[in-house]
């Protein structure tokens, strides 16, 4: 290109956080489609949240007097800066008489694959890592403890270290998930340390909420007689990780909402439902985007950043939200730097973390494709670390590219020297609306 402009959008989460230069056309018009967003917490503003819990007493009252805890965490898949609130956790539990002896920290990935050292440390910081016993749920394991099932029928297996603690505790992250509306609260239980059989029936039977939604969808004639009502709404994915929390006797949570650069913005502490509630109410507020009629009419290309769910490419797929929203097809492109390059998933794949790593290192050799835009239908996929033959599998018909500047010269050549281009800086957190609905207070 003889002229450009650029702009910065964040990248790499867990991996550097840094920023990626984008660059462009000179003559193109450039949307930038952030979301409203909320300033970073202060250290004193963190700690305050510990003091005023929501629906329940302070951990370091309702934890007096149990003899071990089990604090879950979420993965690196989640960008949930967990090493900032765990501190504060451990203080309380202290506080409590909680021995530290008997305080063991899992992270609860659900079907996800275990973390290594290194990867501890970053997730639960240098000094937790160091001083607790850590552990990776494994869905697969022979020793997971029964709760017997559900009325819908869902079978409960959850792992022994959280059934046997006295206390349990989950930190997490409060995100948009296609199914239960917004991640965080018990599902850090459920999917996050039950067994394979509960994990199964979770995601194959139960019905979904949809992305950004708190309330229970409302049931349509085709519900009738399929699905469980309550309060007038569908039971549904959020309900049975809820049901099985209260079975097994989670007690507490610990929910953070983050800025556009993974800042804590909101922390909500307490009850697993209400807490929990009250923090999706703020995300969705945090992480509203409205976008404009006449962008969603003519945009030429939709660019959707996987920031901060990009560590890796399983969760590539949420980066996609916006596209449903434009009215002409335009040119698709996704970034994921999936910076840890593993495309694994226990439910997906039904294949243990074990046998996977034996079939990716017989597929490593497999070279780049020679990637060439042609038609509108496929995604544009720009990522360093996506491993070639995992993106065959997963992404067949859309194209994989290792560097911005290749995608933007091809589009370049095929588009006007005006066209206009939407960039959501953080796709997969984004929750968005169309201009008129927001308009009309929706």
């Amino acid at each position: 290109m003889n002229s450009s402009q650029t702009l910065t959008v964040p990248s790499r989460s867990w991996f550097g956080d840094v920023d990626r230069t984008l660059t462009f056309p000179a003559g193109w018009e450039l949307h930038v489609c952030g979301s409203v967003d909320a300033p970073a917490l202060s250290s004193a503003q963190i700690a305050a949240a510990f003091d005023s819990p929501i629906g329940t007493s302070r951990i370091r009252e309702a934890a007096k007097g149990r003899a071990s805890a089990a604090i879950i965490v979420d993965d690196l898949s989640r960008p949930t800066p967990a090493a900032e609130m765990l501190p504060h956790v451990l203080e309380e539990l202290a506080a409590a008489g909680v021995p530290k002896a008997e305080t063991v920290i899992v992270v609860g990935g659900g079907t996800h694959r275990p973390l290594t050292d290194e990867e501890m440390v970053k997730k639960v910081g240098a000094d937790v890592a160091a001083n607790y016993a850590t552990t990776s749920h494994d869905f697969m394991a022979g020793d997971l403890v029964a709760y017997g099932s559900l009325e819908d029928g869902t079978p409960i297996y959850i792992n022994r270290i959280v059934a046997e603690a006295e206390f349990k505790i989950c930190v997490g992250g409060i995100f948009p998930h296609g199914s239960a509306g917004f991640g965080g609260g018990a599902k850090l239980i459920v999917p996050g340390v039950a067994g394979f059989a509960t994990i199964f029936h979770f995601h194959g039977f139960s019905p979904t909420r949809g992305q950004g939604n708190i309330e229970r969808r409302k049931p349509s004639e085709e519900d009738m007689g399929k699905v469980t009502l309550i309060d007038g709404g569908v039971r549904d994915l959020r309900d049975v990780a809820e049901e099985v929390a209260g079975k097994i006797g989670l007690d507490m949570v610990v929910n953070s909402v983050i800025t556009s650069r993974r800042q804590i913005a909101g922390l909500f502490v307490g009850d697993f439902v209400k807490a929990h509630r009250a923090g999706a109410s703020f995300a969705q507020k945090t992480y509203a985007t409205t976008i404009p009629n006449r962008l969603r009419q003519e945009a030429d290309v939709v660019v959707c950043n996987g920031y901060p769910l990009d560590a890796d490419p399983v969760q590539g797929s949420k980066a996609l939200w916006p596209l449903p929203y434009f009215e002409r097809e335009p040119y698709k492109v996704v970034l994921n730097a999936a910076s840890d390059g593993i495309s694994y998933h226990g439910l997906h794949q039904q294949l243990p973390w074990e046998q996977y790593l034996k079939r990716r290192a017989a597929s490593n050799g497999t070279p780049d494709p020679a990637s060439m835009v042609d038609g509108r239908e496929s995604l544009l996929i720009v990522s360093e670390h996506f491993q070639a033959a995992e993106f065959a599998a997963k992404h067949g018909g859309d194209l994989l590219y290792r560097d911005w500047q290749t995608v933007i010269d091809q589009l370049a050549a095929r588009l006007p020297a005006d066209a206009t281009v939407a960039v959501f800086p953080n796709a997969s957190t984004q929750v968005l609306a169309r201009e008129e609905a927001v308009a009309a207070g929706a």
